[in-house]
């Protein structure tokens, strides 16, 4: 989401006059005050943004809270009881989660087995490219949230505080955007499970390497074991690109709020602003960006794989479905194609759209901090 975009994301807006440093008796800025609106800061006299003042406080994890719990669901997030040396003891949900993300890199290496000398290029060995490419990033994903919760970043991000409307946008984005992860989930699952239950048997070479290299007369029990291992990477495909897509609208919702106080104190102060109140609205500007940085951190093995192994899913789908459409004559299977091509289409855009959302805002409120800078 954010790799693609982070050259930008932390300018430094300075004015001639701007003291940079903090003193050493203040304390400095903590992430976690990040989404606080407090009513004690002004800007120039004048209450910086009176009408985002909080009549209730939510924390992310709080306004995120069904799209994280089908993220704990799955071992994609978890927390840690405090920052002491007694939390770095392994619990149960630690235990689950790492449990996952071994089954999902067992199970990447284990479809890695699926190529034979005798494979020639058509419809199977694309397919087969396909599938190797994706189960290897959902077992990516996975690893980047589970060492993404470990290390306590995402926790930290989490339990900030959202003023009131953001906290209005989080829920309503967490609810649908949850609905849309699941979706997918379960459509996806259904397809697996007809390609591994059909009578065709067309997705037993997914069973590698039995079935490819090692020959069972009744692979019932692999065909289950598959396919509920289908559904944890379904998981981490859609849930991660999901979660990154959301903390880039209230990251961006952030900005947006930086950048209307911005031009508030322009209309209040008749195009006059001081040296005092660039500074202030820098010094938050700079927060979120540190956010995000931390954030993009944690995260960017995941975003980055998702970027380019969808991309590459995708030009590969297309392909198939152009000069190989002739050899799919079951209905759920041409279904099953236009689903993945889907799915991996609105995965891609969810992934730059949330780096772009984020440059832009940023871009915007640089280019009026820069120009105020220099004009007044």
């Amino acid at each position: 989401m954010f790799t693609l975009t982070m050259t930008s994301v932390s300018p430094q807006i300075r004015s001639p006059e701007t003291v940079l440093d903090l003193e050493e008796d203040e304390k400095p800025t903590r992430p976690g005050l990040l989404f606080v609106t407090s009513n004690e800061t002004t800007l120039g006299s004048e209450q910086v943004d009176s009408e985002a003042v909080p009549r209730r406080k939510i924390t992310i994890e709080e306004g995120l809270r069904p799209l994280l719990a089908s993220m704990k669901l799955f071992g994609l997030y978890f927390t840690r009881p405090s920052e002491n040396k007694q939390s770095r003891r392994w619990n149960a949900h630690m235990i689950y989660a790492v449990s996952v993300v071994i089954l999902l890199w067992v199970n990447a290496l284990r479809v890695l087995s699926i190529f034979t000398h005798e494979d020639k290029f058509g419809m199977v060995l694309l397919t087969k490219l396909v599938a190797t490419t994706w189960f290897m990033q959902c077992a990516v994903s996975q690893t980047a949230f589970y060492t993404a919760s470990f290390s306590g970043r995402l926790a930290v991000v989490f339990h900030q505080v959202l003023d009131d409307s953001c906290a209005r946008n989080a829920r309503k984005f967490s609810t649908f955007y949850t609905v849309v992860a699941w979706t997918v989930i379960v459509s996806g699952s259904a397809f697996f499970a007809y390609g591994f239950f059909s009578d065709m048997n067309m997705m037993d070479v997914m069973l590698a390497p039995f079935q490819v290299h090692i020959i069972v007369s009744h692979p019932l029990v692999l065909r289950i074991i598959t396919s509920f291992i289908s559904v944890y990477c379904l998981s981490a495909y859609i849930l991660s690109q999901v979660i990154t897509f959301v903390l880039a609208m209230i990251f961006s919702h952030q900005f947006m709020k930086v950048r209307d106080s911005l031009r508030r104190c322009l209309d209040n102060h008749q195009r006059q602003v001081s040296d005092q109140d660039i500074e202030t609205l820098r010094q938050r500007h700079q927060e979120i960006s540190m956010n995000v940085s931390n954030v993009d951190d944690s995260l960017m093995f995941s975003n980055a794989s998702a970027f380019c192994c969808q991309l590459f899913c995708l030009i590969l789908l297309l392909y198939i479905l152009t000069f190989y459409h002739s050899l799919i004559t079951d209905a759920v299977v041409v279904m099953s194609q236009v689903f993945w091509l889907l799915t991996v289409s609105i995965g891609l855009v969810l992934t730059a759209a949330g780096g772009i959302i984020v440059h832009h805002h940023v871009s915007l409120f640089t280019v009026s901090a820069v120009l105020t800078t220099i004009l007044f």
